[in-house]
């Protein structure tokens, strides 16, 4: 794993080396909590997303749409498929009553399935990739089910709609729910009900979310050439005023957390 303190913002690249998902969810916990001094709160951000005002671009809705053609989402409940025949049965027998074409909307999913993707219209494929990214997007915390939402209310210290990441703010955000994982135990259980890719703060209770003392954005990347990185990072923004505090606290802690297994990049 390398720390890499030579580019800003500093770069803590793991790969693959801790495990994958679930399986980092405590490591990654302890991780978090080698940045906070005593009194400071962690926060984990949680955005609500507009999703009137979304606007995907066609090559994402095509490729929503091949992955339902390849039977590749998750569909356990078959809704996004009974969406998906509706769509069929429009284009193929348009006026028809879905309610009296079960069986046909059924052959009509078979022949798509079987058909070569790159042959089908393709207005009918953005319709078809529209229906199925929505199902699979969650877009407002609401749409999670009611023990997640009681865990991040609960939690709550501040909304607001302030964009702290260095691309550019998304048209189609509501505002970002900053709530306290304080504890391990509450980042793991932070990791497992709201995604293992997060954002997040640290921030003394009295300050404004701006002033953080560090901020904390983890995702996976895959680097296209051979020297590049692939696998997860973890990102590190120190603000000028933790720099020194950075080197002299929060490094050996995560030393003392991952071992040889860290090197440091200057």
């Amino acid at each position: 794993m390398k720390l890499c303190l030579n580019q800003r913002p500093c770069r803590l690249e793991m790969g693959y080396e801790l495990g994958f998902g679930p399986s980092v969810f405590e490591k990654m916990a302890e991780i978090v909590r080698a940045f906070p001094d005593a009194g400071e709160d962690v926060l984990f951000s949680y955005a609500n997303w507009d999703r009137a005002l979304e606007i995907c671009e066609a090559d994402v809705l095509l490729g929503d749409a091949k992955s339902f053609h390849a039977d590749i989402v998750l569909d356990p409940d078959q809704i996004i498929s009974q969406k998906v025949k509706e769509i069929l049965l429009r284009h193929h027998a348009p006026g028809s009553e879905p309610r009296m074409h079960q069986s046909l909307m059924d052959r009509l999913l078979a022949l798509f399935r079987r058909a070569d993707f790159a042959e089908l219209d393709e207005q009918l494929l953005l319709e078809m990739g529209t229906v199925v990214h929505q199902s699979l997007m969650t877009y407002t915390l609401e749409d999670l089910d009611e023990a997640t939402q009681s865990f991040v209310k609960s939690r709550l210290r501040t909304c607001n709609s302030v964009w702290l990441w260095p691309d550019e703010k998304p048209h189609h955000l509501k505002n970002i729910l900053w709530y306290r994982v304080n504890t391990i135990a509450d980042i793991r259980e932070a990791l497992e009900r709201t995604g293992w890719w997060f954002d997040g703060v640290i921030v003394s209770p009295d300050k404004d979310i701006e002033a953080y003392s560090y901020m904390l954005w983890y995702t996976e990347e895959h680097g296209l050439e051979h020297d590049e990185h692939d696998g997860m990072v973890l990102y590190i923004h120190i603000s000028k005023e933790q720099e020194a505090h950075f080197r002299q606290t929060v490094l050996p802690r995560l030393q003392e957390i991952l071992g040889d297994r860290l090197e440091v990049y200057l």
